[in-house]
């Protein structure tokens, strides 16, 4: 029981992060592509930042799920709904590894990313968000 409450603390903080962190990177990113302005050096360096922390956040969302899924259930073969949330959830983890990787290198190379690309992904990224928590939702009501 003990195990199960440590690891729901932490897996309701890598909620908290990652829903944290990615509403107000997006918010920043949204609102420089209004002003069509680049952000300054250092909100380019807290946005970097905030993006290595949300996939800190999510790698511990998956650690922690995993684990509870089999300590709670036993395995991970829990349905359909399951199925459609960890499809959600590894969606987003590819948005957010390449939102990781993409930007600072495009930064490195003094060439801005792709604008097509930035407004895409964000779509993408509440599109499997939507089918995490309707998945999880779906899944935990008896």
């Amino acid at each position: 029981m003990t195990l199960v409450v440590v690891l729901k603390f932490f897996h309701f903080l890598g909620l908290f992060l990652a829903g944290g962190l990615g509403v107000a990177n997006s918010l920043l990113m949204k609102e420089h592509q209004m002003a069509k302005e680049a952000p300054s050096a250092a909100t380019q360096k807290t946005m970097e930042k905030l993006a290595r922390i949300g996939l800190v956040a999510i790698g511990l969302l998956w650690a922690t799920g995993f684990g509870l899924a089999y300590r709670v259930y036993g395995s991970m073969n829990l349905g359909l709904a399951f199925n459609i949330k960890l499809l959600g959830a590894t969606a987003l983890l590819g948005v957010v590894v390449f939102m990781n990787i993409y930007p600072p290198a495009m930064a490195k190379k003094g060439q801005a990313p792709n604008p097509k690309l930035m407004r895409i992904l964000p779509m993408v990224a509440r599109s499997a968000l939507v089918l995490v928590l309707v998945g999880i939702a779906v899944t935990t009501t008896a």
